[in-house]
């Protein structure tokens, strides 16, 4: 490890409260399991993040149970404008084994899932580093080429991060990185349903691509979620909800609820509500390469319920997490 990762570590103990806060506040919104997600910072502030959470982890063990591992998005993406989307410019960074190491080791074996941009130089060796550990490898913030996907795919990358998204606005008709990777039938998808990120016609089209066995939805939940119109510090909430780095179009994650997707979902495609639902159960747990979950006679039950009325309405009454009731929070 590098002198200079050491010098930008913070040196603050890390505070695992907001953690097992956030977690715990999951099962009000129907998430039994989750992947906490960490995007581009400076190593030293990523290392302080990781551990963090693996603090959490080792002192909450209903934390420990609900966290299935930690997802990094970054520091290994695309710098150019538009591919990069809401993450720093001065911390992107080409793979580096040894950050990665370093990462992992400092979170206790718990990052799970990578997302990376395969064009950058090393990126095929920490793919199939990583994967041989038991990492999954998606691409996300990508320009990268037809070839370089497929060498992506076959070091072993399998999930295309929000496709759709962190993509420049202008593109070449065709090919592009979106069409490269919908067509990859060795990707899963996760998209993001919100109604903001995806417009009704590209999720179905998405989702067809994919089917209901290789689409995962995902909230792409930001800290800012639920907060009034405004600007907070370099992100800007709009009128329409809809978060942005400030001064510009460019998305900075999400603010509505993994069951808006689900509605969203069910109105943009005809699949049965079991299909729909399989996206955000059974299918990220395939992917983890996790059983998918199951109502077992004896065991606490994990399960919503919810009204369905309108075409894109999915909308949650109650919520048990491990047999615990919630009121589901909409």
């Amino acid at each position: 490890m590098a002198t200079a990762w050491r010098e930008c570590e913070p040196l603050a103990r890390p505070d695992r409260r907001p953690v097992v806060a956030i977690v715990r506040a999951q099962g009000s919104l129907g998430t039994a399991r989750l992947c906490p997600t960490l995007i581009t910072a400076p190593p030293g502030q990523m290392l302080h993040s990781v551990r963090t959470i693996a603090a959490a982890c080792e002192a909450d063990p209903e934390t420990a149970r609900k966290v299935l591992g930690i997802h990094l998005e970054g520091p290994f993406l695309s710098h150019r404008e538009g591919y990069r989307g809401a993450h720093r410019a001065d911390a992107l960074r080409d793979p580096d084994i040894d950050l990665f190491d370093e990462l992992q080791d400092a979170s206790g074996g718990r990052i799970v899932l990578l997302t990376l941009a395969p064009e950058r130089p090393g990126a095929r060796e920490l793919i199939a580093r990583a994967s041989r550990s038991g990492v999954v490898i998606a691409l996300g913030h990508t320009a990268a080429d037809g070839p370089t996907i497929q060498d992506a795919v076959a070091a072993g990358a399998k999930l295309s991060t929000h496709l759709g998204n962190g993509i420049a606005a202008q593109l070449q008709r065709h090919p592009n990185p979106i069409w490269h990777q919908a067509a990859d039938d060795a990707l899963f998808a996760s998209l993001i349903a919100d109604g903001h990120h995806l417009d009704c016609a590209t999720l179905r089209v998405l989702a067809r691509a994919k089917g209901p066995e290789r689409l995962i939805l995902i909230s792409d939940a930001s800290p800012l979620a639920g907060l009034p119109t405004g600007t907070y510090g370099p992100w800007d909430v709009d009128p329409s909800g809809r978060i942005v780095v400030a001064g510009t179009p460019y998305l900075a994650g999400s603010n509505r609820p993994l069951a808006t997707g689900v509605g969203k979902l069910m109105a943009a495609v005809s699949w049965p509500i079991a299909e729909a639902l399989g996206t955000v159960t059974r299918n990220p747990a395939l992917l983890l390469g996790r059983s998918p979950p199951e109502l077992e006679p004896g065991q606490p039950a994990s399960l919503v319920v919810f009204r369905h009325g309108a075409p894109d309405e999915f909308i949650l009454t109650r919520t048990a997490v491990e047999g615990v009731w919630h009121e589901a929070v909409t």
